[in-house]
Order: C-alpha cells, then structure tokens, then sequence
C-alpha cells in the first residue's frame, strides 16, 4: 500500500480529530496534577479510549491512575503502544505533559482505526504513564507488567527543537534524615546535637568532590527541612540530593560518594541519618528504526529535524527505562524556544490562542471555527505565506466573506 495514502488518510483522521485533541489538551492543562495524584487526567483519557471501544484496565495500588487500554488486538501482530504523560510540576504544565497526554491517547485512536481499516498487521495499544516527574512511573509499570507483550513504543514530547535522536542521564534522589538532639542556642549549646549542621557539611564534603566529578556529572543539594527556631539547635534536618550522570556505572558510584559523605557528617556531629533512593532513571536509548521513521514523519510535516548534540537540554525521564527494556523512541517536537519546567514554558504549553498556519485557495482552514468553538479561544493570526512574516492579524468578516 502506497505510503502517500496512509500519511493523507492520518492527516485527515488528525484535522478531523483537532477539536477533541485540543480540548483533552485544555482540560488536562487546567487541572494540573502531581505525580500518582491525576485522579482528573486517568479518568478523561480512560473515557476517551473506552468510548471508541477500547478496554481499558488501570493498575493497582500506587499505579491506579496508570492505564493501559486495547482494542479487540489480533494474535500475530504487532503491538504497537503509544504512550502519554500527565503529571504537572508544583507549577503547573511546565513541561508540556498535557500535549503528551492528548497526542499519544489521539494518536493510539487513530493508529487504530487506520489499522482496522486497511487490514494492517499491527495492534494499537494506549498507555497512560503517571509520575513521570520524578516518580518513575513507567519503571513502576514495567516491573507491573503493564509493558508486558508490547512490541514498540513511542512518544512525542514538546520541546524547544524537533528532534529524533535523544540521550538523556540516569537519575535518582537520595533523600538524607538526620536526627540529633535539641538544645537551647544560648544556654546549653553543647548539649545538642546538631542535625542542621551535618546536613550542610554533607554538602561541603560532597562541593569538594566536585573537582573530580567525569563530565555530565549533574550533583544537586536541597535543604528542605532546617529547624524550626532560630534559638533551638536542630534535633532534624532534611537534605535532598539530585543526582545524575550519562553513564549508568558512573551514576552508581556518584551515588555511593554522596551517601559516604552523609554518613560520615553523621558521624562527625554525633546525629545519625536515614537514606532513601527513588527509582533510578536510565539514559534513553532509542531504537535506530524508530528514528528514522519518525524523522521521515516529522519531515513529511514541514518539520525541520536537528541533530541531539550532548549539550542539548539534557534531563532524565523514565522513558529511558522503557528503551532500556524494549525497542522504543522519545523524539521531540518544535514547541516553543523556551526551556522545560519553567513557567514561559507552562505558558506555551497552554491554548489561549489559534493561529491558521495556511490560507489559500485550496485550504479554506473551515476546521478553525470548530476548534475555536470547542476550546472557547479566539483565532489571533492567519497565515497566508509560507513564513513567519506571512502570518497576519485574523479578521473574522474577511475570513467568512472568502471561506463562502
């Protein structure tokens, strides 16, 4: 079957889906929730895969708000698992995982239906992943089962660059508890034990390894609990460490270095200290075939695919996991030039506008006034070129007088 038809038949299947995408995107971008907390978000894309005949299962426990849903898959095809994302940051969407959630839930939809229709030997599979932002979800779902027979998967997620190619370091949190003994600052100091202060010399020891860290060494502290009065020597402390690296051999070790630390301050002020560790993320490692075809996908958009150089907005994400584990892509896609997790960026990653990129003779752009009566924005620039400076104020009198 000829390639041209399928991607003509997916672009009309999306521009007749626009509406619907933009309002799972708007509805998940106004009601931010934080990891394993996105009751709102399961529960709309359990609705919007089941009332296109799709099953749907959520997990347990932990997992209630991860799901994972099929439709009436044949045995010997391919499954193909398409994946979102819909935690927020205590900020909100700033790391655009409302444009995830909405384009992997459509794009399973309409695999889907294109599947069935031209009789492809493949099953779509959804994939809802919670607590990507630093609660490894994904990782919590592989080791669920929920992954279990899933041939390829991939997502989009939005960045400041298209792009197929990723890396990305293994990360982890330590968490640091020290507990010491209070006492008065002024009338008896010595006879506390100063939780505070092996807190901030865990990060001094830990600031003088800093010379002797390999390249793309990422070592964060935070201080999250110091005391509760100026006066009383601290009887607890709390310190957070962010700890990341591009190799995963080399991330152990860095994580061994900075609980030595801990522990010997522990020692040194006479407190003791509880560790814990969060999920280990693992560098990305995408699949060489799935790049070259979402390349071929994004180019046959208009998009313009740059290189993944190291020094690219490097983070991590548990999608590394899951190309550790089986052949899958974390590709980015141009939406703005702003940085992740930031607010600029939570802002682009919201709809308080539409812009109609082409206007001419052959693309009346009519599917404009659905979605702006859906999503209840207004329609701010039209685009009657091919460039940026093409692109002028929307007039609502003129639009109607040329669409008729």
């Amino acid at each position: 079957m000829e390639r041209d038809l399928l991607f003509r038949e997916a672009q009309r299947l999306v521009d007749e889906a626009a509406p619907q995408i933009l309002a799972v995107s708007r509805d998940i971008f106004t009601h931010p929730e934080l990891a394993f907390h996105e009751e709102h978000a399961a529960a709309l894309l359990e609705q919007t895969v089941t009332a296109q005949g799709f099953a749907a299962r959520r997990g347990e426990g932990e997992l209630h708000t991860a799901l994972r849903a099929e439709h009436a898959p044949a045995a010997g095809n391919l499954n193909i698992a398409f994946i979102s994302e819909y935690d927020a940051l205590p900020v909100g969407h700033a790391c655009g995982h409302n444009l995830i959630a909405a384009s992997g839930v459509y794009a399973a939809l309409i695999f889907d239906r294109m599947a069935k229709n031209y009789n492809l030997p493949a099953n779509s599979i959804f994939l809802g992943t919670p607590a990507e932002e630093g609660g490894g979800g994904k990782i919590k779902m592989l080791d669920a089962g929920m992954f279990d027979g899933v041939d390829y998967a991939m997502m989009i997620h939005p960045c400041d660059s298209t792009m197929v190619e990723d890396w990305s370091l293994a990360g982890q949190t330590l968490t640091f508890r020290f507990h010491g003994r209070s006492a008065h600052c002024a009338a008896s100091p010595w006879l506390g034990a100063n939780a505070l202060a092996a807190a901030t010399e865990t990060v001094n020891m830990v600031n003088a390894w800093r010379s002797q860290f390999k390249d793309y060494s990422r070592v964060f502290p935070n201080i999250t609990h110091g005391g509760e009065a100026t006066n009383v020597i601290p009887d607890f402390a709390e310190l957070k460490y962010n700890v990341r690296s591009d190799d995963v051999n080399y991330h152990k070790e860095l994580v061994a270095i900075v609980e030595r630390c801990a522990r010997c301050a522990a020692d040194a002020f006479g407190v003791t200290v509880e560790t814990s560790r969060t999920f280990a993320y693992a560098p990305v490692a995408n699949s060489p075939v799935l790049e070259q075809y979402m390349g071929e996908a994004f180019r046959l958009l208009g998009e313009t695919v740059i290189p993944r150089y190291r020094d690219h907005g490097i983070g991590s994400t548990d999608m590394g996991n899951v190309t550790q584990r089986l052949p899958a892509i974390h590709g980015h896609l141009y939406l703005a030039s702003e940085n992740t997790h930031t607010v600029a960026f939570r802002e682009a990653a919201g709809i308080n506008g539409i812009v109609l990129t082409k206007l001419d003779g052959t693309a009346k752009g009519g599917i404009v006034v659905a979605i702006a009566q859906e999503l209840r924005v207004p329609v701010k620039f039209v685009g009657v070129g091919e460039g940026i400076n093409d692109l002028k104020p929307f007039d609502a009198k003129e639009f109607t007088a040329d669409l008729f």
